[in-house]
């Protein structure tokens, strides 16, 4: 799975946790994101009905493991992760040099055991370029190659 830092603020506390997303709908673009219930970032996320998901780049798995950290502060500062300032319209920092950076707002919360899926609609998004950080394993990896098919299946992603 791809690596992201979810980030999310409201009334002036901001903060992000290291997480996964998963692809919901192309049409309207959906993506579905777990976090801790009882989490900051899952709270703030709540009250301003937004966040932001950097997929971070390969070279950023030391990003990953501060952002896993506990925190009652600004996370960006206690973990000295370098930040990207929201669009305008947006509230959520995101994380400088991820590959991919996606800001959302949250149209559905869903509890689930000790977690809740929140379903976000992208509204705005950059392409950092880089190659994306992912989880296997309960490890870090890089993109390795694409596998070779004899026809390509008809669908968005």
């Amino acid at each position: 799975m791809p690596v992201a830092i979810v980030a999310a603020a409201a009334g002036g506390e901001r903060s992000c946790s290291t997480g996964t997303v998963s692809y919901v709908s192309f049409e309207p673009p959906l993506l579905a994101v777990p976090l801790a219930a009882h989490g900051r970032t899952a709270e703030l996320a709540r009250r301003s009905e937004e966040l932001s998901v950097s997929l971070l780049e390969r070279g950023q798995a030391e990003l990953a493991v501060r952002a896993s950290r506990p925190s009652t502060g600004d996370k960006f500062v206690e973990q000295e992760i370098p930040m990207l300032e929201p669009p305008e319209g947006s509230i959520a920092p995101a994380v400088a040099g991820s590959s991919s950076v996606l800001w959302c707002r949250v149209v559905g919360v869903h509890p689930h055991g000790a977690a809740l899926l929140f379903v976000a609609e992208i509204c705005t998004s950059i392409e950092g370029g880089g190659a994306p950080l992912l989880r296997f394993e309960r490890r870090y990896r890089a993109l390795g190659t694409a596998v070779p098919v004899a026809e390509e299946a008809d669908y968005p992603l």
